[in-house]
């Protein structure tokens, strides 16, 4: 099984960035490489599933991520590929 990684870092100064991935063999590896990668910016980040207003969208499994004043400092998501997932319907 694939799964893959989106994340985007906040960077109000310089532009966010996006990175996506789809190495992990489980959810688990996916998880804690998202948080790997938010701890490099900010030790004291805190993962939390973020609240979708009504109406609005969002993949599945979305996390937001704080930084240590508060302020949020980036989101991700961890989902099995499409590919993985039509290969074991198919």
């Amino acid at each position: 099984m694939n799964v893959l990684l989106i994340i985007v870092i906040f960077n109000f100064e310089a532009g966010s960035e996006v990175e996506t991935r789809v190495d992990f063999e489980d959810e688990a590896a996916c998880q804690a490489a998202a948080l790997d990668a938010f701890l490099a910016v900010d030790k004291n980040a805190q993962i939390h599933a973020i609240d979708v207003p009504a109406g609005q969208e969002m993949l599945e499994g979305t996390m937001i991520v704080y930084g240590e004043t508060g302020g949020e400092i980036g989101m991700y998501a961890c989902n099995v590929s499409r590919a993985t997932l039509q290969r074991q319907d198919g």
